[in-house]
């Protein structure tokens, strides 16, 4: 009876937040659940379900649709005549029946069976409590294998769920891989371990084809098999299990399972390249002689002890680990280091636009399980009251974190410590959308030389250049600025002709400078920089938008440097002319001088 309680009250748990974060706390129903990468996941459902295609580019044309300018599909790539998809497959296949059942009541109800009306949205964000349910029960149920009493295993589930990032990759971001690797990993975990306990070849057929699936929705997440000493316990359990697999000759068996796990990316890779195996993210990688290990636990852009402080509790947990057996807790440090290593290692580091160090989402079932020991173990009450509380404190400021991302007030992927002073537990409209985007990442070296560069200081004609159409009166340099204020909301203008040598190329960088001087406190928070892309025919074919202040600041009078560097979109023939300048969106009086465009290459 009690378990069964928990396990209602964990489901009760997970649909009351579901309900609050997606329609009490916006004040309304969310329209758009399927997004960011989740898209590019989510993709094979309509490209072979409703377009019977394993080519994208019915899809990405949809999309692309009823999207804004800038959107370009990263997710697709060409090869030969179709769109392939760098994603794997392994996410949409666990969203299926979900979708299946948003098919059949799209017909029903008479909506458009598009794959992406407003009940195949929610079809992924309930895919996502149901697979999040089924990961937190596992938890449980490794946890409990490990002799830690159900209610200690009960608090780090509830605990763990809504003071981690696991919340938002649940409630608020659905459509992304996180929870579905988090819930395979975890049934992984457990059966392994019982597989460790005492060889059964059901357990380990299982096992196998889950570590299948887990690779088949993220490939990277094959890191998992480092984990396998730790859950064996003691060398002796570890090479036992192995000497079982050989002696029974089980382990063609088992290679077989996961491929079998593994075959729906092997099948779609044939069909499409003739390849079963194929590397989806192109001019993308790792950097492995500097990884930005600090940066990735710690910063204020995106350090995973930052966003998810209630993880501090592994260092505790870790040293408690060492009293209970050096054998785990060398293999879960090696495994701990590893994980921590390859993923700092990644070329984008802070993982884009994401609340918190999402790929460690993935194994938030074992560092649990690592937490769950330590809390059952303190036996002293004031040390078990003093973790209590930290847990209650822990958990307040992710959910308060977790609104101040969603609401934009905590920026997705370009915060510093400064910013996050300044935002720091602050909820009201006003910060909403203060903190501007710093440069765009890229993967590759810059080459130092650019391949064009431009520069207006105002004091003459320049090719290509408008002229300031108010000159102002103080500068930077020369004897001229640029004024603009309520009647001249547009700074002098720069119409780059897009030569033919560039034409297919994917790897260009843009650095687009101004000095800037306002004449009252922030008044150009609101500007920005503008990238527009057209055609022959004058039309828009990539559009994009950067905030020229990073910050609020009291700075008056004064000139200040702004800047924004950004990759452009891949340069097809049909885009002829790029066009950069500076928007006075909200019609404030400041004055601009010396604007300059510079245009790298990188490899």
């Amino acid at each position: 009876m009690k378990k069964d309680k928990f396990i209602s009250g964990l489901l009760t748990l997970i649909l009351a937040s579901f309900i609050i974060s997606n329609f009490i706390g916006p004040n309304t129903y969310r329209e758009v659940i399927i997004d960011g990468d989740g898209s590019g996941l989510y993709a094979y459902l309509p490209a072979i379900i409703i377009h019977k295609t394993i080519d994208f580019t019915p899809v990405f044309e949809f999309e692309k649709s009823r999207r804004a300018p800038d959107y370009m599909g990263h997710y697709f790539h060409s090869y030969e005549k179709i769109l392939i998809n760098k994603f794997s497959c392994g996410t949409a296949l666990l969203q299926l029946p979900f979708f299946l059942i948003a098919y059949l009541l799209s017909l029903l109800i008479g909506l458009e069976t598009d794959g992406y009306n407003v009940i195949f949205q929610y079809s992924v964000a309930l895919s996502a409590i149901f697979w999040a349910f089924i990961g937190l029960i596992y938890f449980v149920k490794l946890a409990t294998l490990y002799g830690v009493k159900k209610e200690y295993a009960w608090l780090i589930t509830i605990s763990g769920f809504i003071g981690t990032n696991l919340f938002y990759y649940t409630l608020v971001a659905p459509a992304a891989s996180h929870i579905y690797s988090f819930s395979l990993i975890s049934i992984f975990l457990y059966f392994m371990k019982k597989s460790f306990q005492e060889y059964d070849r059901k357990s380990v057929f299982i096992s196998s084809f889950i570590l299948g699936l887990i690779v088949l929705v993220r490939p990277a997440n094959i890191l998992v098999v480092i984990v396998l000493p730790f859950l064996s316990s003691s060398p002796k359990n570890f090479y036992q299990l192995i000497r079982n697999k050989f002696a029974k000759g089980d382990i063609l068996l088992i290679v077989l399972v996961f491929i079998i796990g593994l075959s729906p990316q092997l099948i779609i890779n044939y069909l499409q390249t003739g390849k079963l195996i194929l590397y989806g993210y192109q001019n993308e990688g790792f950097y492995f002689t500097r990884p930005e290990i600090l940066n990735f636990l710690v910063s204020f852009r995106k350090g995973w002890f930052i966003y998810t402080p209630f993880m501090l509790l592994l260092i505790p947990a870790i040293v408690t680990l060492f009293k209970r057996s050096r054998f785990e807790f060398f293999s879960f440090l090696g495994f701990f280091l590893v994980l921590i290593y390859i993923f700092s290692s990644w070329w984008n580091w802070f993982y884009g636009d994401s609340f918190g160090m999402r790929p460690m989402v993935d194994y938030y079932s074992i560092f649990f399980l690592i937490i769950a020991l330590f809390v059952s173990s303190i036996k002293r009450p004031n040390m078990r009251l003093i973790t209590f509380i930290f847990i209650g404190l822990t958990t307040i400021l992710n959910l308060f974190q977790t609104y101040q991302y969603t609401k934009g007030i905590i920026h997705p992927d370009s915060m510093n410590r400064e910013a996050y002073q300044k935002v720091f537990l602050k909820t009201s409209d006003e910060y909403v959308g203060i903190i501007a985007a710093a440069d765009e990442s890229y993967y590759g070296i810059l080459n130092e030389t650019p391949l064009f560069e431009t520069m207006n200081d105002m004091e003459g004609i320049y090719p290509g250049w408008t002229n300031a159409k108010n000159p102002g009166k103080k500068t930077f340099s020369g004897q001229n600025s640029a004024q603009l204020n309520d009647t001249i909301i547009y700074s002098p203008s720069f119409s780059y002709r897009i030569p033919e040598s560039l034409v297919s190329k994917r790897n260009l960088y843009v650095f687009f400078e101004a000095m800037l001087l306002e004449n009252k406190i922030n008044a150009a928070i609101d500007a920005l920089f503008i990238v527009d892309i057209s055609n022959n025919e004058g039309q828009t074919i990539f559009y994009k938008k950067f905030q020229v202040k990073k910050l609020p600041d009291d700075i008056v009078g004064e000139w200040q440097k702004e800047s924004i560097g950004f990759k452009l979109p891949e340069l097809i023939e049909d885009m002829v002319q790029i066009k950069f300048y500076i928007w006075n969106i909200n019609r404030q009086d400041f004055l601009l001088d010396d604007l300059m465009i510079r245009i790298h290459e990188y490899h």
